[in-house]
């Protein structure tokens, strides 16, 4: 029976290591100790210590003389901290238009010392300058400090309304699915179809109604569908994919 305890607490040092091996095996399919030492830029005897502290934590299956695999506790861990790196850089290149060396530099520390409150906040925020109809790009690049007349604006925000409203309006007449949409596309849940027990699955990979998801990529040799939610990314067989309905941002 799997353990319920909570996940160890680590350094941001673990949590560098243990994310440097989650993007190798996701690249290469194998994490091995000089692949580690490469990517992080630091001495192979220093890696073989943070693998024994993170397979005694049991994040990992560690041998010396084998590759490194994630266990299922250190997949979910890493997970979190790719996903909490990947808002951060997200916001300071989308938001404050940080150039991308900076932004990923300032990822890099940051993503170890925000509250998981203040994560959700900043996810919260940049859906909303997505979502928003008001046009934010005179903020966003710095064209100008504020705005002399709000009614330009406000005109084409109401259009913009309408628009998106007809939409969505015939996208649900469609009846249009997370499989359908177009990659680069960003659509809300409107429903999940399908028995409990496949809703109840689908809504624990964080795919929940209301919930706004970009469509990253498609396989079509495995009918695969790869969306970003919230920061996440998930994988659903296009069967899945199928039973949900979606509308347009």
């Amino acid at each position: 029976m799997p353990s319920t305890k909570a996940l160890p607490s680590l350094t941001s040092a673990m949590e560098d290591y243990l994310e440097a091996i989650y993007h190798l095996e996701q690249e290469r399919r194998i994490a091995r100790v000089r692949d580690i030492a490469g990517r992080l830029d630091v001495k192979m005897s220093s890696v073989s210590s943070a693998l024994k502290t993170l397979s005694s934590r049991g994040l990992i299956r560690y041998d010396p003389h084998q590759y490194i695999v994630l266990t299922d506790r250190g997949i979910e861990k890493a997970r979190e901290i790719v996903r909490r790196h990947e808002i951060i850089k997200s916001f300071l290149t989308r938001v404050l238009k940080v150039g991308e060396k900076l932004a990923e530099d300032n990822a890099c520390r940051l993503e170890h010392d925000l509250d998981p409150e203040v994560m959700e906040r900043l996810v919260g925020f940049m859906e909303f300058v997505e979502m928003c109809p008001v046009d934010q790009s005179r903020w966003l690049e710095a064209r100008s400090e504020s705005c002399d007349e709000c009614l330009p604006c406000l005109d084409e925000a109401i259009k913009k309304v309408q628009r998106r409203a007809k939409a969505q309006k015939a996208a649900l007449a469609d009846g249009m699915t997370l499989a359908k949409a177009l990659v680069g596309s960003q659509v809300i849940i409107e429903t999940i179809k399908g028995t409990a027990k496949l809703r109840k699955q689908i809504s624990q990979a964080g795919l929940e109604e209301g919930a706004i998801a970009k469509i990253e990529k498609k396989q079509t040799d495995s009918g695969t569908v790869h969306l970003t939610i919230k920061g996440y990314h998930l994988s659903l067989r296009e069967d899945e994919a199928s039973r949900i309905l979606v509308k347009p941002c």
